[in-house]
């Protein structure tokens, strides 16, 4: 199976679909130091289309030829079957105003800011902010609203660890500086 062809089979949930496929391997890249990197940028880009209203997901013509091997989907979706069933279980169609088109570029801009967390090379960092672009993914394919409003918790969450994670360096930097400057005076 091809991502075109998985694009073709979801139709106008595409983003959504999109969207929780490749946020499953960024929850993980992040143990692998540079994965997060090759991984991060499809997701900057469908979020960044959603982000500004495509219709439907563009990829590279690279991407949409990229054959998944139908073993590998099945032990893959094997993997996480289980957990996408209890997510699923909780997944139905409320609070639709919040998935208005107004709401789904406010989820693109959400999606597009985890998907720069994801890019960072940081490792063990990963984790949070895919799961956060899972649940987006997974509320837009269902239209519900509720399950966006708890993805925006995790966009919250991510946005607090990752700024005190540039206060402490911007800090600690400073402090460096400060006392290579005391040192060489």
């Amino acid at each position: 199976m091809t991502l075109g062809e998985l694009r073709a089979a979801v139709g106008d949930r595409s983003f959504g679909a999109m969207l929780v496929l490749l946020a499953i391997p960024n929850m993980v890249a992040g143990l692998v130091p540079g994965l997060s990197i090759l991984l991060g940028l499809p997701l900057i880009l469908v979020s960044w289309q959603l982000l500004v209203g495509t219709e439907r997901p563009w990829l590279p013509r690279r991407l949409v030829r990229l054959e998944i091997p139908r073993s590998d989907l099945r032990r893959i979706v094997g993997r996480v079957q289980p957990f996408l069933q209890r997510l699923e279980r909780a997944l139905k169609p409320r609070l639709e105003f919040l998935m208005a088109p107004w709401a789904e570029r406010l989820i693109g801009l959400a999606c597009l800011g985890l998907s720069f967390f994801v890019f960072l090379p940081i490792p063990f960092a990963n984790l949070l902010p895919a799961a956060g672009i899972l649940l987006f993914g997974c509320a837009l394919l269902q239209r519900d609203g509720l399950m966006a409003l708890a993805a925006m918790g995790a966009v919250c969450v991510s946005a607090a660890l990752f700024g005190g994670v540039a206060f402490a360096f911007v800090t600690a930097a400073g402090n460096t500086v400060q006392q290579l400057g005391l040192a060489g005076g």
